[in-house]
């Protein structure tokens, strides 16, 4: 027994065929002060030989295992790593507060080749490090990094401790664009220099 069908569902079963094919490739935002990494869905991450650091990002939470903040366009407040305080407010291009028992500070001073540097106190120990869609180096809090945006994360080289190694890759998640700068940079201080 043969089925005919009538040629204008024809059309319909060959759209109805191809429902299964892979979504196309969402690009990641246009963002003037970092690069997002859309593979990573809502984790921001940082993986090198010695270090792994995760935290997911949900609305206005910033979450992990030893994580639990809140941020809002005037401060970032929660418990972080240690399950320590954090209390920081932020003022236009300038944050102060404590985090993890130890005063943080963190300054942003745009540059003229569409980085920004950002300075300050991260757990104690001064930090000045650089970030752009391209390129993220400098030291933040006990390590430093040389790291520049390809296949969609920044990749490159990394020192802690006095211990140099390639392969150290950091990733933003997409919701950190909507964030003011102030914020992104005042996270990247707390959960990677402290």
């Amino acid at each position: 027994m043969r089925l005919h069908l009538p040629s204008s569902v024809l059309p319909l079963a060959l759209l109805l065929g191809c429902a299964s094919a892979p979504p196309a490739t969402v690009a990641p935002p246009v963002w003037a002060f970092a690069s997002a990494s859309p593979g990573s869905g809502k984790e921001l991450r940082l993986r090198s030989e010695t270090r792994y650091i995760q935290v997911s990002i949900e609305g206005d939470t910033i979450f992990g295992p030893t994580w639990n903040l809140k941020h809002g366009g005037t401060y970032i407040r929660g418990t972080g790593g240690a399950h320590q305080a954090v209390q920081i407010t932020l003022r236009g291009t300038h944050a102060e507060g404590n985090a993890n028992n130890a005063p943080l500070t963190v300054d942003l001073k745009p540059q003229d080749n569409g980085a920004t540097q950002v300075t300050g106190l991260f757990g104690g120990i001064i930090s000045d490090f650089t970030i752009s869609p391209t390129s993220f180096q400098g030291k933040l809090g006990p390590c430093s990094y040389d790291l520049a945006f390809k296949d969609g994360r920044y990749e490159g080289m990394g020192n802690c401790g006095g211990r140099t190694v390639n392969g150290v890759s950091l990733q933003l998640p997409v919701a950190m664009a909507s964030w003011t700068d102030l914020e992104v940079a005042v996270v990247l201080a707390i959960v990677l220099g402290t």
